[in-house]
């Protein structure tokens, strides 16, 4: 299989809904006699999490922002996601990377995150900036974490958790 990155297009915007890089959300059901949604049931939330955020994203690219796509070439078929946001002063973020539920275990996400180091780099050059790469990641998502460590990547804060139980850390690597 050969997955080939790429800027999003407008055309891209009916794959980003039907983008799945995760397991099915459980069904509800009573747990101790209480019902409870499946989301909150759901192995890894922070991957559920990061699929509806896909599937309501629009398509952009401008100087500051953009999203890279792998396609597979045998199916056409949206194989990995990553949006990249530059917050000014060299500092890129690497917003959201998602590798097809299909397709893990590929590498897809090795490639998506080397790609889009890569892709900011050439913007910080073109800018004439030293770039600075960050990672917001849910503690839980150790899968993450290995990826962007064997990166360079390292641990620099670890935030309170938000209004829905979520505990952020930052990662950050020059």
């Amino acid at each position: 299989m050969v997955v080939r990155l790429r800027f999003a297009e407008k055309s891209d915007q009916e794959s980003f809904i039907t983008f799945t890089c995760t397991s099915p959300v459980p069904a509800n059901r009573q747990v101790n006699g209480v019902w409870v949604k499946g989301e909150k049931l759901h192995p890894e939330p922070w991957a559920l999490l990061v699929q509806k955020l896909i599937h309501n994203s629009p398509v952009y690219h401008d100087k500051d922002c953009w999203i890279r796509v792998g396609v597979d070439d045998q199916t056409g078929n949206l194989a990995s996601y990553c949006a990249v946001v530059h917050k000014g002063d060299g500092v890129y973020e690497i917003a959201i990377i998602a590798v097809s539920r299909k397709l893990r275990g590929l590498g897809l996400g090795t490639q998506a995150l080397r790609d889009a180091i890569s892709t900011a780099t050439h913007d910080a050059v073109h800018r004439n900036l030293d770039p600075v790469f960050v990672a917001t990641i849910d503690e839980n998502n150790r899968a993450s974490a290995h990826l962007f460590a064997s990166f360079g990547f390292q641990l620099i804060k670890t935030y309170d958790p938000d209004r829905h139980g979520f505990t952020f850390n930052l990662w950050a690597r020059r």
